[in-house]
């Protein structure tokens, strides 16, 4: 039986004082499960141990986990709703930029909300760093 690999929702940084800057890769182990993987080394992940029940929540707990180790998210771009854009857009995890810049539009259907939506002007870190992953695959 095949075991479905953990989807991989967001992306942060940290700065370790002996070790440089290395990513934190948020993944979704469950519906109610968010954790940390520190990347050793491209392809080579190991488990933190810091999870929340919500992206949110794991954000948060990463924060304060990090805060001493320069913690930053990267910069998705903005997701805007349709067909009605908001005015301002909300910050885009790391697999909703993923959704949007693979489709031929830019337009991808957001389950969570229920909406089409699309992100634009992430940073080109996040887009170089997706590109990394899917060559990974």
């Amino acid at each position: 039986m095949k075991t479905e690999k953990p989807k991989l929702i967001h992306v942060a940084n940290v700065i370790f004082q002996n070790q440089g800057k290395r990513f934190l890769l948020l993944k979704q182990m469950d519906p109610f499960r968010y954790m940390w993987f520190l990347e050793e080394s491209p392809g080579i992940e190991r488990e933190t141990g810091i999870w929340g029940g919500t992206a949110e929540e794991a954000i948060q707990e990463g924060r304060k986990n990090w805060q001493h180790d320069q913690f930053q998210t990267l910069n998705c771009g903005f997701r805007y709703t349709l067909p009605e854009r908001d005015e301002v857009g909300t910050n885009a995890l790391f697999h909703q930029m993923i959704s949007s810049y693979g489709s031929s539009n830019g337009v991808y259907f957001d389950e969570e909300l229920g909406s089409n939506c699309i992100v634009q002007n992430a940073s080109s870190e996040a887009r170089d760093l997706s590109k990394r992953f899917q060559l990974q695959e």
